[in-house]
């Protein structure tokens, strides 16, 4: 039974924690995009860091003017004109500090619930920067000045290194074939016949001279008379 009990009280202890926070960026996110202070200007971080009468959460107020609420887990933050402030915030009880603020300051103010009579009591307490700074990052951003948290940095990548020229290489001069028609027969192959040797003429036959005793006489005559 008992464990029951302390199971119930723990859920609803833990809805009222992350039901009561407040649900904007961290400030280690919104850090670097936060606007920038005037020459005469300083700057008030409000925070609260525990989880102490997590379901109070009165709204505070600078000069009459509310300007955020107590959060637990959650930070807020005022610009304003170098001068003297008072802070408060109310429940059964009010709570309230004064902050002198220089030209370009930067001033951190711890805000906290204690215990009251019926309900948490709000209280206020100036920390040095280096408290105020340590306590800040891991918090979420409850205020209503518009932030924007930065970008994820994407891994550089390195440039794509210069293409290698190309070796010149020479290039041949296309040879051009003869188009052939598709289809067409092959030409016919052209028989080339060696030269034939003329054909030598006939000798006549010794029989077919003509004989010594077939010479006509009168040529005999003229091959027998004497010579003078």
């Amino acid at each position: 039974m008992r464990r029951w009990l302390g199971g119930c009280v723990l859920a609803v202890l833990a809805a009222c924690l992350f039901g009561c926070s407040a649900t904007g960026p961290r400030f280690s996110e919104v850090s670097q995009n936060l606007p920038s202070l005037g020459e005469n200007e300083g700057r008030i971080y409000f925070y609260r860091n525990s989880i102490l009468g997590a379901a109070v959460q009165p709204e505070v107020s600078v000069n009459g003017q509310v300007v955020g609420k107590s959060q637990p887990n959650s930070f807020f933050f005022i610009d304003r004109p170098a001068g003297t402030y008072r802070a408060t915030a109310r429940t059964e009880a009010e709570g309230s500090i004064n902050i002198v603020l220089r030209p370009r300051q930067t001033a951190y103010v711890q805000m906290s619930i204690s215990m009251g009579f019926l309900v948490g009591q709000p209280a206020f307490e100036r920390v040095g920067e280096a408290e105020g700074r340590s306590a800040l990052p891991p918090l979420a951003y409850g205020g209503t000045v518009p932030v924007s948290a930065k970008a994820a940095s994407a891994t550089p990548t390195a440039p794509p290194l210069p293409a290698a020229p190309a070796a010149e290489t020479a290039t041949a001069a296309p040879v051009r074939q003869a188009a052939v028609a598709p289809n067409a027969p092959a030409p016919a192959a052209v028989a080339i016949q060696p030269p034939t040797a003329p054909t030598p003429k006939p000798v006549p036959a010794a029989s077919e001279v003509t004989p010594f005793a077939r010479t006509p006489v009168n040529d005999l005559r003229l091959l027998l008379q004497p010579t003078r």
